[in-house]
């Protein structure tokens, strides 16, 4: 067997409350068996996000300045070889301005490839509503083309930046799933599931504008016999969230923006039904009957839900086979960006 190549990871911080603290050990674990993994990481300060919704505004811009000063040092120390491929969990980074600079002017060629989860292509995304597509629009475009490839986890996600970027190159836009085991993952923290579950309903999403929280209002104050739960109010951590979560018998979804929706397969692998609306990723996700186009659909499907989530054989053989089928991609997700980053094809 021939020497690995080298695989530089650039990371997401490592947050609890969020999936890229589950990503640092997996993407290590996954990418190790084709490359020799060489992990570039920034500078926690705090595992908390202290400001802003997803990250913290301040300390991902310390983490990835960090991490732009080790790749530095890296090309100066003439650690950089030809063919080194770099892989950065984020797209939405500029170091990847940094990078192919120094690459192109170093004349050292790489490959720079990136997982991108969001941005100004989406009129709902936080960056977005916060007025900065007015000018960071220009440095995705210009992330896109330094790239050698992009990942996303959805066909929809693709559709959006391309309908924004209609002179990218759409052949270095790949679908390739979510990365991740989710089994792995939630038995790591769910040690004893429930024997029987709750009639409860939770929102398992942030609390933010694009989730639509005040949907979920709605249907509590006109369903009174179940139990309306959302998790962000009452969890103090991933742990606590997902033994919450196992209880329940519906997850349900108002979102208007999903390009994966990681909390809603996170309840559906809990054994959750997911009730989601008919528009996003979610049409290419979920089996129809956990969709709904409007809010009477939605109450009437809600209540169908729970009162027989034992009862009902269709019920929970489409939940175990939408399960497998997202568990199949997730599990597939990484071979296939190493398939793509050794040659260029799926």
């Amino acid at each position: 067997m021939g020497k690995k190549t080298n695989l530089y990871v650039v990371t997401l911080e490592p947050i609890e409350q969020r999936y890229t603290k589950q990503w640092y050990s997996f993407w290590k674990k996954e990418f190790s068996k084709s490359y020799n993994v060489k992990y570039i990481d920034g500078e926690t300060l705090s595992e908390g996000i202290e400001k802003g919704r997803f990250l913290d505004i301040n300390q991902t811009n310390m983490w990835k300045a960090i991490q732009v000063e080790k790749m530095s040092r890296m090309f100066f120390n003439n650690e950089i070889k030809k063919n080194d491929t770099f892989i950065f969990m984020d797209g939405w980074h500029f170091g990847i301005t940094a990078l192919r600079y120094m690459s192109q002017l170093n004349s050292v060629p790489i490959k720079i490839y990136a997982y991108w989860h969001a941005g100004t292509w989406d009129e709902w995304d936080f960056i977005t509503q916060a007025g900065l597509g007015e000018w960071a629009s220009y440095n995705e475009e210009g992330w896109f083309r330094a790239l050698n490839g992009s990942f996303v986890s959805t066909n929809f996600h693709k559709e959006i930046i391309l309908k924004k970027f209609k002179d990218i190159d759409a052949e270095k836009i790949y679908v390739v799933g979510f990365p991740m085991d989710w089994d792995a993952e939630i038995n790591s923290l769910v040690e004893e599931k429930p024997l029987r579950k709750e009639n409860l309903i939770v929102f398992p999403h942030r609390l933010d504008i694009e989730k639509a929280p005040e949907v979920f209002d709605i249907l509590k104050q006109r369903i009174r016999k179940f139990k309306f739960v959302k998790t962000m109010e009452v969890t103090k951590g991933k742990k606590d969230y997902y033994e919450l979560i196992a209880n329940a018998k519906v997850a349900f979804s108002a979102s208007h923006q999903e390009t994966f929706g990681i909390g809603t397969v996170e309840a559906m692998m809990l054994g959750a039904i997911p009730l989601v609306p008919n528009r996003l990723s979610y049409i290419e996700l979920y089996h129809p009957m956990f969709r709904y186009k409007s809010k009477g659909e939605a109450r009437k499907k809600l209540e169908n839900f729970v009162l027989k989530y034992y009862s009902s054989h269709v019920i929970q053989l489409n939940l175990k086979n939408n399960q497998e089928k997202i568990k199949k991609q997730s599990l597939e997700a990484i071979p296939k960006m190493i398939r793509i980053m050794k040659n260029g094809s799926r």
